[in-house]
């Protein structure tokens, strides 16, 4: 029972005994009748039953009372327990969101590295049709040598022996020139068609590296050769292994051990790797 019901028990009584102790008084002092003292306990037990129950539905209350409270209670513990839930989700999302940040720019990353390499794609074609055009120029003032050469050997029929031998020389060196340069035109054309840059490739020394790492998302590799091994941006390697021919990669950025290429021809089915032989030249 709590503090508030044992203090109206305690007044009840207390009215209780007064009343009975106004109800002795009131039977000295008068001479009511015995129907009368009656009447008096009558009022009395009255008192006492509705005392009674009163005091069973204050127990009733207190104990509705007390179930609320613990209902109560367990409602705050649930709650407790869901906000707990929210904030590890909370935390979750955060988790989630910074790695969509991550993968953004990592996209992004990618996206303006796809970006150069069309615009060095771009920049490599011009600079092949420049140099094709360059070709065929010499070629024409070759054939227009050889024409020359022929009307000057027409000329020198009518002359000695040893001016026709002089004569006979000359046009087999033009002959042997005129074969030279037809198979270093085909060499060319051939080089251009498997995308190799023929004036960088004449003007690199011959070096030779060997693949650190490969990283085939990216289109990148490593080389362990670098700027003290006379590496230098937009140089381009072969790269091959045991006699297969893999690709090519061209030098973006170089340090002074090491360099980073970007992987430009890949040849079918095959796949780069660590350890792979890459040259300036191939034999």
């Amino acid at each position: 029972m709590s503090s508030i019901g044992k203090i109206i028990v305690i007044v009840n009584l207390v009215l209780s005994v007064l009343v009975l102790g106004a109800a002795g008084a009131l039977l000295k002092k008068t001479n009511k009748t015995e129907a009368d003292y009656k009447v008096v306990a009558d009022e009395l037990a009255t008192a006492k039953s509705s005392l009674d129950q009163a005091r069973s539905e204050f127990t009733e209350r207190e104990r509705s009372l007390n179930a609320d409270k613990q209902r109560l209670q367990d409602e705050r513990s649930d709650i407790e327990v869901q906000r707990q839930n929210l904030e590890r989700n909370v935390a979750k999302l955060e988790v989630d969101n910074q790695q969509l940040a991550n993968d953004i720019s990592a996209i992004n990353a990618t996206l303006k590295a796809i970006e150069s390499s069309f615009s060095n794609t771009e920049q490599r074609v011009v600079e092949l049709g420049d140099q094709n055009a360059q070709l065929r120029s010499d070629l024409m003032d070759a054939k227009q040598a050889a024409n020359s050469a022929v009307r000057a050997q027409g000329d020198a029929e009518g002359q000695l022996a040893d001016a026709q031998r002089a004569a006979d020389e000359a046009a087999a060196e033009l002959t042997g020139t005129r074969d030279q340069l037809a198979t270093a035109n085909k060499l060319v054309e051939v080089a251009k068609a498997a995308g190799f840059d023929v004036s960088t490739l004449m003007a690199m020394p011959r070096i030779e590296a060997t693949v650190a790492e490969v990283d085939e998302q990216y289109g990148f590799v490593v080389l362990d050769k670098g700027a003290n091994d006379s590496v230098e941006r937009g140089f381009t390697f072969d790269v091959h292994r045991d006699g297969q021919y893999l690709g090519r990669v061209k030098v973006d950025e170089t340090y002074a051990n090491y360099a980073t290429a970007r992987i430009e021809i890949r040849a079918p089915g095959a796949k780069m790797q660590r350890m792979d032989k890459a040259s300036t030249h191939l034999n």
